[in-house]
């Protein structure tokens, strides 16, 4: 299980959060580094690091 609380506001280059970096829905732009794209695809990069993350934790 992976908690998905600020993951389409935090930036997976950088590490940047802030509710800054979602000017738009559907929108991503980092405050910090400047990465954008969907908000949606920065969202499952982040799960995908934390679920990667967690499962080395578990084995």
């Amino acid at each position: 299980m992976v908690d998905p609380a600020y993951t389409s506001q935090a930036c997976p280059e950088c590490g940047c959060v802030s509710r800054a970096n979602r000017p738009a829905r559907g929108r991503f732009v980092c405050t910090g580094c400047g990465l954008a794209g969907h908000a949606d695809h920065i969202a499952a990069r982040n799960i995908a690091t934390r679920g990667i993350a967690g499962w080395a934790v578990i084995n």
